[in-house]
């Protein structure tokens, strides 16, 4: 394995000998978790031939960017950046990055979908806000310049959301260095298959973030008491977020209520959808995650602990949550979460989570769930009109129209997987695998169809 990891370096290192650095582009390190992961890179581009010496000193021609996807390890990127910063190899290498600006630009991608897996979408957002304000306070003391890269997916519980809205939630500054974002899966195809929707696209990211680097800073998107507020919101929707992973059985709920096991034998992704072979909520990545809880109809990622957190609030501070209700309109990042938190839920459906529910062949084992998530599902609708100012239905029926015009079909389709995956289960049960092989496929199709009819896959 290392001399396999050996080789990739060696070609770039040939590369680089051959025709410069300017094609290298930069390694990213996924699950950047302390500074030795980052070094590691240094070490092994030594190793490769991949490095050069100037007066005794190390030099990485490579740029070597973090990747923060966990929620504890964006509360430590600021402390992990530092260190890398201060590093020897990384100081000398830093002119070499800066390729004609005034100073010199490091790149941080930070991830979405594994800190919303990690504590739901209320601490995810806050989180990532947070550390991207502690990093370019950092970078700073270092007289560089940050480009986040910000690994969205392509629904709301994986970073997603409207682009000028996510443009405006970003912390003041966090534009000074450019920005970089991923486009993935069917966002893809979505927004740039034909030339006049890619032009739009296009335009719509230019003029936003053109928008952004040029408006001044609101004394509103910095104010200590929303951000307060936003530390107790954070912490209690994360607790009862986690409080539901946590409950005995959760897994054999989640396992039978939702397509998961057949998301496992489709082809749809570019890696597994464990990290390896153990059968555990940590072990799942968060695309399929997400995926399986938005086709049954759930979006339980995107919603779980904020009706539990805000109504907390109300009552244990009426002014705080005057204070929040006062603020929702105007402050991008409680605008941006709330209104996307808002979209799930009009796009979640009770009744057609029941029947996914009823999947679960455990009776006390299904009541249970299903008691917890309707429950703070009611809750989360309710407190989040309270909170942006009345109905959705007022406020947002070009949204609402749009999503009855797919349900007549969206139920069809619903109803045909709950009975593929029935069929298919009990085959595999019975250890019948030539008739499981043979619905498999119709099994997986529906899979495509209701993605397809919800827009959103995860």
């Amino acid at each position: 394995e290392a001399d396999a990891i050996l080789r990739c370096y060696r070609l770039l290192a040939d590369h680089l000998h051959q025709y410069g650095s300017d094609g290298l582009g930069a390694l990213i390190v996924s699950m950047t978790r302390q500074l030795s992961d980052l070094l590691v890179v240094y070490l092994l581009a030594r190793e490769a031939g991949l490095t050069s010496w100037s007066e005794n000193r190390l030099i990485c021609p490579l740029p070597v960017v973090p990747l923060f996807e966990r929620v504890e390890d964006l509360a430590r990127s600021s402390s992990i950046l530092t260190d890398f910063l201060a590093h020897p190899v990384t100081q000398v290498s830093l002119p070499i990055y800066s390729r004609g600006t005034e100073k010199p630009i490091v790149q941080v991608m930070i991830g979405y979908s594994d800190s919303n897996k990690d504590a739901g979408i209320l601490a995810s957002q806050w989180e990532l806000y947070r550390a991207q304000k502690s990093m370019m306070t950092a970078a700073r003391r270092f007289g560089v310049v940050l480009r986040f890269f910000h690994g969205r997916g392509g629904t709301i519980s994986r970073g997603a959301g409207p682009t000028h809205r996510f443009l405006e939630a970003l912390p003041s500054g966090s534009l000074d260095g450019g920005i970089r974002v991923t486009e993935q899966g069917e966002t893809i195809a979505q927004k740039y298959a034909n030339r006049s929707t890619a032009t739009f696209n296009l335009e719509l990211l230019l003029a936003s973030t053109t928008g952004e680097t040029l408006s001044p800073v609101t004394p509103q998107a910095e104010g200590k008491d929303i951000d307060s507020i936003l530390d107790f919101l954070a912490t209690e929707s994360s607790s009862t977020y986690r409080a539901l992973l946590d409950t005995e059985n959760f897994m054999e709920f989640y396992n039978q209520a939702t397509p998961i096991d057949a998301l496992e034998c489709s082809s749809i992704g570019s890696r597994p959808a464990r990290r390896n072979d153990n059968r555990t909520l940590s072990d799942l990545r968060a695309i399929p995650w997400v995926f399986s809880w938005n086709q049954s109809r759930f979006y339980l990622p995107g919603w779980f602990g904020v009706g539990a957190a805000l109504e907390k609030l109300r009552m244990q501070d009426p002014l705080a949550f005057q204070e929040l209700k006062n603020s929702a309109r105007s402050h991008p990042l409680l605008r941006y979460t709330l209104t996307n938190v808002e979209t799930n839920l009009a796009s979640a459906h009770l009744g057609i989570m029941e029947d996914y529910a009823a999947l679960v062949k455990n009776v006390t084992v299904r009541r249970r769930f299903m008691k917890l998530i309707s429950t703070e599902f009611k809750r989360s609708y309710h407190m989040v009109e309270a909170v942006l100012g009345g109905a959705l239905s007022r406020r947002r029926p070009r949204m609402l129209k749009t999503l009855a015009l797919r349900e007549e079909a969206l139920a069809l389709l619903h109803r045909k997987q709950i009975y593929l995956l029935k069929a298919w289960r009990t085959s595999r049960a019975q250890r019948r695998n030539s008739q499981a092989n043979k619905i498999l496929p119709e099994l997986l199709l529906s899979l495509n169809a209701i993605a397809g009819g919800l827009r959103t896959t995860g």
